[in-house]
């Protein structure tokens, strides 16, 4: 708990930014779309600008009270959790819309923009951005860039890191920082590898344990003038990989906005709910699910490539998925909300990781020996295709008022059992904190730099393992 007469001190600093201190006001910040135990905040602040936030780190760090950020609360790693208690910074107000230019390709949003309100803006300009996560709308761009997303557009970009151009960001001491070109006080962003180290990349992916995102500036890209879906089986699951990764090699994935990849227990559950007619035994062992983007004349070549080259490695139209639901995910985008939702209720636990396409069997056979471990719970994976390797997901489905505590040794099991097989976190959040044996010089260097940027450790204690 944070000494009373420090607490005092930090909320009184900026008296006229909104301050929630009532039991019931601070219930919705506990926590945010994770099966990572709650933790409990003695304060949230919704500042608007980021000399607010600059004053409230700086006065948190002289009197070290825990700080932690939050977003819309849909990462699914425990990452906004305030296990340390101290205090949550609220960035949901800090969502204007600070910069649009279709000659440099940038555009520059606060922290706090909903990705469905900055798709909209750039709609009419016939617009979009790399990359948009499957939370959907209800996710803010600093929160995705922080915890490092992916989803749509991963197969063309790779991830949420690979589209962003710069940064600002709030350092503990208040200093307000801006990274690539735009370190340069007279230049603006435009560039992200300049000046010297990227030190944009810095801040993706930590969690806010580093710094505080307070705007970023994302490439911009022309919206696709068709889209199509299409859907391949596959009986055997290393010819799945091999045909993955193919795909990959052969640069197919340039006009592939989103690729999924659906092992036997999400299809089955998926026809069985849809078409309880259909034998279960004559599905495919494995789906890849495509959305192709651009200009017809080019998804109509891809289109041809890609349904040949599966023939090579026995994939087949699997018109049966691509109608009952990935259509239907894509191009009607009728599950977004639904899979947003869910996740804000909490249940289900979810585990990110990376891998390389040629490890899917390993991965799918680790998913296989959770499922008959820890058989109270429904186990499903699912993979997100990227221009490179794969993401891939983890869902254990229980029930959150009886189930809980029980789920949690599955979880840390299968977090053991992944990284034993080469498999790493992705979204680390706190989910995977726990596992740093497999990456011991990795945290030790991690741990260097938090030392050095913030030495008194109050930003987001517990995340990344730090």
């Amino acid at each position: 708990m944070v000494d009373e007469n420090n607490r005092s001190s930090l909320l009184s600093i900026w008296p006229d930014i909104p301050t929630l201190e009532d039991s019931i006001d601070l219930l919705p910040f506990q926590r945010d779309a994770s099966v990572v135990k709650r933790g409990f905040a003695e304060a949230v602040m919704q500042p608007k600008t980021p000399l607010e936030v600059g004053e409230i780190l700086r006065q948190a760090n002289y009197d070290r009270v825990p700080v932690y950020v939050r977003g819309a609360g849909t990462m699914y790693a425990g990452g906004a959790n305030p296990h340390a208690g101290g205090i949550v910074i609220d960035l949901s107000g800090m969502e204007q819309l600070l910069e649009i230019d279709l000659q440099k390709g940038i555009v520059v949003v606060e922290a706090g923009t909903k990705f469905g309100a900055l798709l909209e803006a750039l709609k009419p300009l016939g617009q979009t951005i790399g990359i948009v996560p499957l939370t959907g709308p209800t996710a803010t761009i600093g929160g995705a860039v922080s915890s490092h997303a992916l989803g749509t557009g991963s197969p063309r970009h790779q991830s949420m890191g690979d589209c962003v151009a710069g940064l600002e960001v709030v350092l503990v001491d208040g200093t307000v920082v801006r990274t690539g070109s735009a370190g340069c006080s007279s230049a603006g962003f435009f560039q992200r590898y300049c000046i010297g180290p990227d030190l944009t990349g810095l801040f993706i992916g930590a969690d806010a344990t580093l710094g505080v995102i307070t705007a970023v500036c994302l490439w911009l890209y022309p919206l696709p003038e068709s889209r199509e879906t299409l859907c391949l089986g596959f009986q055997d699951v290393m010819d799945a990989s091999k045909y993955l990764s193919a795909v990959q090699s052969r640069e197919l994935t340039r006009n592939m906005w989103y690729g999924g990849g659906y092992e036997s227990g999400a299809i089955n559950g998926r026809v069985s709910a849809a078409r309880p007619d259909v034998d279960i035994g004559s599905l495919p062992k494995f789906c890849v699910g495509i959305e192709l983007g651009g200009k017809q004349d080019e998804i109509n070549c891809d289109r041809t490539r890609l349904i040949e080259l599966g023939r090579n490695y026995g994939g087949k139209n699997f018109g049966l998925f691509d109608e009952i639901y990935f259509h239907k995910l894509r191009l009607e985008e009728t599950y977004w909300y639904s899979f947003a939702g869910y996740f804000t209720r909490s249940r289900c636990a979810l585990l990110m990781c990376s891998l390389p396409s040629d490890r899917l069997p390993q991965f799918l056979k680790c998913l296989e020996s959770m499922r008959e471990k820890w058989e109270q719970f429904f186990w499903g994976g699912a993979l997100v295709v990227c221009r490179r390797g794969l993401h891939a997901g983890v869902v254990i489905f229980y029930d959150e008022k009886n189930q809980w505590e029980e789920v949690m040794p599955a979880v840390s099991d299968a977090v053991g059992q992944f990284t034993e097989a080469g498999i790493v976190p992705y979204k680390s959040g706190k989910i995977w904190s726990k596992d740093t044996p497999h990456f011991e010089k990795y945290q030790h260097l991690l741990r260097m730099i938090k030392k050095g940027i913030d030495p008194r450790g109050i930003l987001s204690p517990g995340n990344l393992g730090v």
